[in-house]
């Protein structure tokens, strides 16, 4: 993540905050509902019962990830290269009582993380994006993952990326192939990784692929993580929850929505 991005995200943390708080008060009731509910299946398959396991959220943002696996026992470290974020976030585990530490990293480095550290790095839909090295990236959660440990994520599915997903027409926005830098207007730089980018990043870091998921929202998440709207018509949650998630009428329910990978640190490097 740039400077720019790093300020921008600063600028309108409160905003955020206050539109999640809805989303902190289910993950309350139901920490589960911190994951898609096509993932949470995985998480349980390959890390088990939470409870004592250490858990890093590098890019944590909103740190609902982080509220959830700290509510289902784990031990958590949530980190954000935006300070504000980890300000609102942890504001809020404290007033909760809740252990999580808050560390400000860059998700590409992890300077202040010990290796060999945690028995799972997760990270959710929208970190891929801000990040220029995923290489260095992988590597360092290899690194902080004690030897057996996971890296689990889910992110925007790379197929849809070509595809303008503002509007229900189908437009090409881009080559597949073309993975950025991209430049808005705002000064801030994205980028839009394939499959082969994460699996060739995952596995030169030393990580073994265990399973790969390929899924959809449904209208039980907190998020519908790709669905688009452009117009008024579109944005009221009844919309949200209905049509949008047939691929008649949303021609983007149709293409895989989210990718998952689900790796193992199998040797140090």
């Amino acid at each position: 993540m740039t400077n720019i991005a790093k300020d921008n995200w600063n600028s309108r943390t409160t905003e955020h905050y206050q539109s999640d708080m809805l989303a902190y008060e289910e993950v309350i009731k139901t920490p589960e509902r911190a994951f898609p509910m096509s993932l949470f299946p995985l998480i349980k398959k390959y890390i088990g019962d939470l409870s004592g396991k250490k858990v890093c959220v590098p890019s944590s943002g909103d740190s609902i990830a982080a509220f959830g696996f700290h509510l289902l026992g784990a031990k958590v470290t949530s980190c954000d290269y935006a300070e504000n974020q980890l300000k609102h976030a942890k504001a809020f585990a404290d007033k909760n009582g809740w252990d999580i530490e808050f560390i400000c990293q860059d998700s590409m480095k992890l300077d202040n993380i010990k290796d060999d550290k945690y028995d799972l790095v997760y990270t959710s839909n929208g970190v891929h994006v801000w990040i220029d090295d995923l290489q260095g990236m992988y590597k360092n959660f290899h690194r902080i993952l004690k030897d057996g440990g996971y890296s689990i994520f889910f992110e925007t599915h790379p197929m849809s990326r070509p595809f303008d997903n503002t509007t229900y027409e189908v437009k090409i926005r881009k080559p597949y192939d073309s993975v950025g830098p991209f430049f808005d207007s705002d000064g801030e730089i994205t980028y839009g990784w394939r499959t082969q980018d994460f699996v060739n990043a995952i596995t030169s870091a030393g990580f073994m692929i265990k399973e790969m998921q390929e899924f959809h929202s449904v209208p039980e998440d907190l998020e519908a993580h790709n669905y688009l709207f452009v117009s008024d018509e579109h944005k009221s949650k009844d919309k949200w929850f209905g049509d949008t998630f047939d691929w008649k009428v949303n021609p983007w329910a149709a293409l895989p929505q989210c990718l998952c990978l689900c790796s193992q640190k199998t040797c140090n490097y």
